[in-house]
């Protein structure tokens, strides 16, 4: 694939049926020809005190497998709310002047982010990993910020913010929480 809009990076941790929804939207994308999706299996585990930490420790172990002209963090309990999302974010973009970072909207369970205005980060719940659509030449120069804390999506985005990146906001365009909560029997 030669430069792509988006990739979306997308960890996954025993929900082969979350995984399956989740590939399946990235499918379905009037623009798939647009994207890269690389999947990287979570050997620590989501579960635990320190499982979530550890995912986020390892992203910055692929940052040479993005190709994308935008990065998204879409893990395998979410899914693209709509068939025509990455068209829209790529026009959307390109009016825009292809920014720094896109805000979107992200539905998890009953619960939306931002859930103050998102930028910039104020505290851990007013902002969620599936809000942030980034550049990758932002997003490599400050993915070590996820650190291996479990609000590590927070610190990144505090990172970007201290750094002086500049946030676009385009809302209601991902949703999330398809089978978010424990993990999945691998079957």
């Amino acid at each position: 694939m030669v430069n792509p809009f988006i990739t979306f990076y997308t960890p996954t941790y025993r929900r082969p049926q979350g995984l399956a929804r989740c590939l399946q939207s990235v499918q379905e994308q009037t623009a798939v020809a647009l994207i890269e999706q690389i999947v990287i299996p979570d050997h620590c585990g989501v579960g635990g005190d320190d499982g979530v930490g550890k995912m986020f420790s390892r992203i910055p172990q692929y940052v040479d497998a993005i190709h994308g002209q935008y990065v998204h963090v879409l893990c395998d309990d979410d899914v693209l709310a709509a068939p025509d999302v990455v068209e829209k974010v790529r026009v959307f973009a390109e009016m825009e002047g292809h920014p720094e970072m896109i805000l979107v909207d992200a539905t998890k369970g009953s619960s939306r982010w931002p859930m103050t205005p998102a930028w910039p980060p104020r505290n851990v719940s007013n902002i969620d990993l599936g809000c942030g659509i980034v550049r990758p030449d932002i997003w490599k120069r400050h993915v070590a910020a996820y650190s291996s804390f479990y609000d590590g999506d927070f610190r990144f985005y505090k990172a970007l913010h201290a750094a002086g990146v500049e946030a676009v906001a385009y809302p209601i365009l991902l949703t999330g929480a398809v089978s978010h909560g424990a993990a999945e029997d691998a079957a």
